[in-house]
Order: structure tokens, then sequence, then C-alpha cells
């Protein structure tokens, strides 16, 4: 097989279990309330703990792949997703759950980031873009297919058999990882690690790609945290017609993806995530209109999804051309500014949703689509850095 092709199969593998595990909790959250003797609220905190230490660990642990190299950081990563993902069935007590799922977070953390800076040291200006959009569509395949088949795994056996098979599967992925994955951006950047962060918020271009990634995830994923609560309340749609609808925002996000990777080299990357965040725009806008009429309602959320993956995937290859010495500090800062706005949207949609409007959600929604098109289109500079690849090994 040639190397590109299995580095790009590797590295999809490890995104597409990530998504697996992300995705996956919520549709468990009844389930392990039962089987764990909790109210669903108080299981509501196992995504809560995954998400605060991915956000945490993914802060500090940059200048560390900076310093020994993304390989051994995504191995760790992924070793300890593999087993407190495991670990997550294994027991009957709540806290002991609830700190697996934390661990479980914070292998995320390790392997994510440096995934997209593998990507970045590895292949060449021209080719990240199609890579990356690759790379990007393994979460919402995660979306599309792990989680119906967890789900099932789950109905017919037990949730905890669903976790038991993701970790066994990732611990798989971390020998494969070993035995295939070529060295890359080893220990690219020896200098102190707080002189690192410095060195990333000095610069003014990396932190307003960081706002941007901020402002597309709090339109994208904050609504869409309460599209299910929203097709139940509008269109009276059951728990397993709402995932069946849902499916279309994830084939809108993976057609999305996979469509950013050729037409952004066509159109350049800044000027292609802001129409695709204009697009957002427009369509978190007139989400609340479109109650009167599922087929419409669907249509709507697919250009949607469509638009917030395009824009995800071509953000991720904007932020990795900004600092090849830094780039493992600068990816791991980016997700945490991800999750961060992943956070904020959710928390904000979850006040105004129950306290007004569902009209006043997608208005917030949609001006922070537009206030990521705008920092983008008038604060951020593209940059065009060549980097030489290391197909090789080192």
């Amino acid at each position: 097989m040639n190397k590109k092709i299995l580095v790009t199969v590797l590295l999809f593998a490890v995104f597409f279990l990530i998504g697996c595990d992300t995705f996956i909790i919520s549709p468990f959250i009844p389930l392990i309330s039962k089987t764990l003797n909790v109210a669903a609220g108080t299981s509501g905190y196992l995504v809560t703990a995954y998400s605060l230490f991915y956000v945490l660990v993914s802060i500090f642990m940059g200048p560390l792949s900076d310093m020994i190299g993304r390989k051994k950081m995504i191995l760790v990563g992924m070793a300890v997703f593999a087993l407190a993902s495991i670990a997550t069935g294994l027991t009957s007590v709540f806290a002991i759950t609830l700190v697996a799922r934390a661990l479980t977070g914070a292998g995320a953390a390790f392997a994510a980031p440096n995934v997209w800076s593998y990507i970045g040291d590895y292949f060449s200006d021209a080719e990240r873009s199609k890579v990356t959009a690759v790379i990007a569509s393994a979460l919402s395949l995660g979306m599309i297919i792990g989680v119906p088949a967890g789900s099932a795994l789950a109905q017919f056996m037990s949730w905890q058999q669903a976790f038991y098979v993701l970790g066994s599967i990732a611990i798989v992925v971390v020998v494969l990882i070993l035995a295939f994955l070529p060295m890359s951006g080893s220990a690219v950047n020896k200098q102190n690690y707080f002189i690192s962060f410095k060195k990333v918020f000095l610069q003014r271009n990396i932190v307003f790609s960081f706002l941007t990634t901020f402002f597309v995830a709090f339109a994208n994923f904050g609504l869409y945290t309460f599209l299910g609560y929203w097709l139940n309340k509008t269109f009276k749609l059951n728990t397993s017609m709402s995932g069946l609808f849902l499916i279309i925002a994830g084939v809108g996000n993976l057609i999305g993806m996979q469509l950013a990777g050729v037409l952004s080299n066509k159109v350049g990357k800044k000027k292609f995530v802001s129409i695709s965040t204009l697009i957002m725009v427009a369509s978190l806008f007139i989400l609340s209109f479109s109650s009167f009429n599922i087929i419409l309602a669907g249509i709507d959320v697919f250009v949607w999804l469509a638009a917030g993956g395009a824009s995800f995937a071509i953000m991720q290859v904007i932020v990795t051309q900004l600092s090849s010495s830094s780039r493992g500090t600068v990816m791991s800062l980016n997700n945490s500014f991800m999750w961060a706005g992943t956070a904020s949207g959710s928390a904000i949609v979850g006040i105004t949703i129950n306290g007004l409007t569902f009209f006043v959600s997608t208005l917030i929604c949609s001006v922070a689509a537009l206030s990521a098109s705008l920092i983008i289109r008038i604060f951020v500079v593209e940059t065009n850095e060549i980097i030489s690849n290391q197909n090789d090994g080192n």
C-alpha cells in the first residue's frame, strides 16, 4: 500500500474511534442512569467530564508535542483512550465511571490535535486540504455508522459491551500505529515550555484564527446539541425517529467536508471559510421558520451541517499552516478553542431555548457564524507555508 494512503487510513481510524466515542454517549444516558442508579441529569456529567478534561489537557499538551513528536503523542493518547473506554463499562460505581470518561477525554486530547499536526508535518500544502477533509469526515462517519451500531449493540446486549468493543478496536489501532505510522515532526521545538505559549499568543494571525474556530464551533455544535429536542417539540418525533432524522445532519456534514477539500483549493481557503460560514448564517437563521414542514427542515439542516463541516475542515488546514515550529501547541490550543466554543454554545442555547424561544437560539448562533465570517475575512492572513515532507520517516 502507498505510504501516504496508509498514513491517511491510520489517522482516519483514530478520528473515527474518537467520533464514535464523542457521539455515542448521548443515546446511552437513559441506560446508564438506570444501570448506575443515578438521575438522567447526573449522567450528563459524563459528557461534562469528557469535555472538561479534553479542554484542559489539550491546552497544556501542545508544547510537549513540539518537543517529543506527534507519533508518540498519538500513541499515548490512543492507549489511554482504549483503556479508559474499556474501564467505562467495567464498574457499577458512577464516580469511577466518571473518572473513566474524564480519562477518555484526556486520551482523545492527546491524540486528536496531534493528528492535525501530523498532517501539517507530513503532507505538502497542496495535499493538506484533501487529506484534512478525509480525516475530518471520520467524525461524521462516527455519527452515521458508529452511533447506530453502538446503539444496536446496547439494545441487544448492554451499553457496556459497546465500550468494550470500542476500546478493543482502539487497542488494535495502537498496535498498527506503533508498527506502521512513520515518525513525523519529532522534536521540532526544544524551546522552554511556557515560551511556546507566549510565542503563539503574540501572533495576531493565530489568535484571530482561534477566535474563528471558537465561533464556528459555537454556531455549529451549540444548536446541534438541542436539535433532537426541537424535532420532538416541533414535529413530535420520538427518539428513534429523531435519530434517523439526524443521519441527514451527519450526511450533510460528511459531504460538506469532502467538497471542502476540493473547492477550497480553487477559491482559496480563507475565502472558502468566509463563504461557508455565511451559508451557516442563512441556514441557521431560517431554521425556526421551517417548523411548518419537516422536509424543508431536513433540507435546511443538511445545508447548515454541510457548511459547518466544510468550515471546520478548512479551518484545520489554515491553522496547521500558521506555525511549523510550534504546530503542536497551535493545534492543541485550536482544539481547546473549538471545545470551548462547543461548551459555550451549548450552555447559552440551553438557557435561551428554555427561557425564550428557539428563534432566539438560532439568531444567537447566526450571529456567532457571522462573527466567524467577519473575523477570518478581515483579520486572518492566509499563509502558504511550504514544509518539506518527511515521507521517509526519521
